[in-house]
């Protein structure tokens, strides 16, 4: 009787979050102001792949983190990664991508990019925080981020968040260039610094 009283309460708590991690991928486009100028903030599809390399490439140069090909399984899989991209008068000008663990009750932010002539506007910062509440929403626990290890205007402003270094990763990169994984823990809330908003 315990036995089927735990296998019913550890389905029914499943089932539960099972729901809040749909219903947040279920995400309704929207105008946003950042910093006095209107975007288009919306959830990503095919039919920005192009757009979401070239900004990818504009951002990072030769230090892209992926191809064309890994952007596009990405973008196809809507079960357990979720985009988000800003428009500003159309332009596509920056995007974040994240990868759902249901069994470690994790987000994990894969990429974030800013076209050059749009960063330290509040774009990083906006993209960050809107996916760390979106994993609220969920019910998960930590929201990961992992970025190259010379990459320390992110490194900063997630700090600020109150990300916390938790492991390097050496030859992560093709070139052979470390990376740096940083944990929030979302049972905690955390103070979201307002000098983040110039980022």
């Amino acid at each position: 009787m315990l036995n089927k009283f735990k296998e019913w309460y550890r389905q029914n708590i499943n089932d539960r979050k099972e729901q809040r991690i749909n219903e947040a991928l279920e995400f309704k486009n929207r105008i946003v102001e950042i910093s006095g100028m209107k975007y288009f903030l919306g959830k990503g599809s095919m039919t920005d792949l192009p757009d979401i390399v070239k900004v990818d490439q504009a951002a990072y140069g030769s230090k892209v983190k992926w191809g064309p090909k890994r952007f596009k399984s990405g973008l196809k899989n809507q079960n357990d990664r979720f985009y988000l991209i800003l428009r500003h008068a159309d332009e596509l000008v920056g995007f974040i991508c994240i990868m759902i663990s249901r069994k470690k009750s994790c987000c994990h932010i894969e990429n974030l990019a800013i076209m050059p002539g749009f960063q330290k506007r509040g774009l990083g910062y906006f993209l960050v925080t809107t996916i760390i509440e979106r994993a609220r929403e969920m019910d998960l626990r930590r929201v990961v981020f992992t970025c190259r290890k010379s990459n320390d205007r992110s490194q900063s402003l997630v700090r600020d968040l109150g990300f916390v270094l938790v492991e390097e990763e050496p030859n992560y990169y093709d070139d052979g260039e470390a990376a740096v994984n940083y944990q929030l823990h979302l049972d905690q809330r955390n103070y979201l610094a307002a000098s983040n908003f110039g980022r």
